[in-house]
């Protein structure tokens, strides 16, 4: 969600991701260098749903699980150097990569950085106009979730914002693989996430109900496909390597096919075939609402 995240994620079938696209809390796909190349790659769509949040010059917004602060310079720019910026994250490596960033941008607001948990945010009421949370709510049960946005609630003044951004990844795309093997597998994994009683990464698209569920009016609900053909650019083609070599990892945790799990073997060792093929394309997308208070 960007993209740190704030709870503790269970790991599948004893499997996770490799050291590098873990925090040291062992949160799934929350390490910086991680975070960096997925942000990198879906760059332009990232921004544009950040300037659709409607932030505005001299607010105070809290960037609630910051990560590795992919989205730390587009606040800093929306809100100006009269504006404030508290940065929270769990994982405190992410918040020492926010600090160092922080050092580098132009006439920076006010920039605070908090290890904490959107679960129990360390701050008065009504201290913010804005709350952004970008692929967070993924990691979070129901009740969490619940209680994560009451948290935001709270901190923010009375019609301030609160923009959540989060994938859906029952559109996630990776061609030319066979559309029906890549079905199978995510079937797999979001079958993990209810196992765990976890929103999941196809929660993007149930923001909106649940938000109001959770009695907050939502303003705004938008949708963004991030689609990168071959010849794939750098960042996609590192990101799209990693993910792969993910998916392969946590493959033999899950029961699939024989001739699947041949594939996925196949494919750890040899990412570049599918990376080369003329016809390669990778889709991802995610949705953000705005609701206010």
């Amino acid at each position: 969600m960007p993209l740190g995240t704030l709870l503790s994620l269970p790991r599948h079938g004893g499997h996770h991701l490799s050291g590098r696209n873990q925090t040291s809390t062992g949160h799934e796909a929350s390490e910086a260098g991680w975070l960096d190349l997925h942000f990198e790659s879906s760059r332009p769509e990232y921004e544009a749903a950040l300037l659709d949040a409607g932030i505005r010059p001299g607010w105070r917004v809290l960037d609630a699980g910051c990560g590795s602060g992919g989205f730390l310079p587009l606040i800093a720019r929306a809100v100006g150097p009269s504006g404030f910026i508290a940065a929270l994250d769990l994982a405190p490596e992410n918040i020492g990569r926010v600090e160092a960033l922080a050092g580098t941008l132009p006439e920076p607001p006010e920039i605070a950085t908090h290890v904490g948990s959107i679960l129990s945010l360390p701050f008065a009421d009504a201290s913010f106009d804005c709350v952004w949370s970008g692929n967070v709510m993924q990691y979070l049960t129901p009740a969490e979730f619940e209680l994560a946005v009451g948290e935001a609630r709270r901190v923010l003044k009375p019609g301030g914002i609160l923009a959540v951004k989060d994938f859906d990844s029952t559109i996630l795309q990776i061609l030319p693989m066979d559309r029906a093997l890549l079905a199978r597998f995510m079937a797999a994994r979001l079958q993990g996430f209810r196992d765990r009683g976890v929103l999941g990464t196809d929660c993007g698209s149930t923001l909106p109900a649940r938000l109001r569920q959770a009695g907050l009016e939502v303003v705004s609900r938008k949708g963004w496909l991030v689609e990168r053909w071959a010849p794939a650019p750098r960042f996609t083609r590192d990101y799209v390597r990693d993910l792969l070599a993910y998916f392969a990892s946590v493959a033999p945790g899950y029961a699939l096919p024989d001739a699947d799990q041949a594939y996925w073997r196949e494919l750890k060792q040899r990412p570049d075939r599918l990376l080369d093929d003329p016809d390669f394309c990778y889709r991802e997308f995610f949705v953000m609402a705005v609701c206010r208070t």
